[in-house]
C-alpha cells in the first residue's frame, strides 16, 4: 500500500471534491448522499479529514460544532477494501486530537443500528450507545452514541 496522505480541509469545498467524499460515505455507511448535500454542510474548522493513497481519497471523516464542547461526527468511512489496516483507528485520533486542540470534550454521532461494524469500532474507543433515534434512516433505527474526553 502507498503511503497514506492526511488531509484537514475547511469548507468551502468545490463540486469535485464533495462527489468524491459523498462517494466514499456511500460505498462505507449506506447513506444515499450526493456531493451538493456535503458541500451544504456546515462543518467546523478543519471539519473535513481527508485520507488519500496516490490521487485517490479513500476515506473521509466529516465533523461539525453542535456547541463549544461538542463535536458531532456526520459521516465517516474508509474504503473497504482498506479496512482493517489500521487506518480508521489513525482517522479517528487524528480527529480527536485536532477537537481537543479546539477545546472540545464530547463526540456524538449517530449510525445504523445493523452497522455492527461500526458500532463495535465506535465502542473500542469509549462511546456508548444513549438511545434510539426513530426515522432517522430510512426504514432502520439510529444508534446515538457519545463520548466524552473528560
Amino acid at each position: 500500500m502507498n503511503t497514506p496522505q492526511w488531509i484537514f480541509m475547511t469548507p468551502p469545498i468545490n463540486g469535485i471534491l464533495s462527489d468524491e467524499i459523498a462517494s466514499i460515505l456511500r460505498k462505507t455507511t449506506g447513506e444515499h448522499l450526493i456531493g451538493e448535500r456535503i458541500g451544504m454542510l456546515p462543518l467546523a474548522e478543519n471539519g473535513i479529514i481527508l485520507l488519500k493513497i496516490k490521487d485517490n481519497i479513500e476515506g473521509a471523516l466529516l465533523w461539525m460544532k453542535t456547541d463549544q464542547r461538542t463535536a458531532r461526527v456526520l459521516g465517516f468511512g474508509i474504503h473497504p477494501e482498506l479496512q482493517g489496516k489500521g487506518l480508521g483507528s489513525k482517522c479517528w485520533n487524528i480527529f480527536t486530537e485536532e477537537i481537543i486542540r479546539q477545546g472540545m470534550k464530547n463526540i456524538t454521532l449517530e449510525v445504523r443500528k445493523s452497522n455492527e461494524k461500526a458500532i463495535n469500532f465506535y465502542r473500542r474507543r469509549g462511546l456508548i450507545a444513549k438511545g434510539w433515534i426513530e426515522d432517522y434512516y430510512l426504514n432502520e433505527k439510529g444508534v446515538l452514541m457519545e463520548l466524552s474526553l473528560i
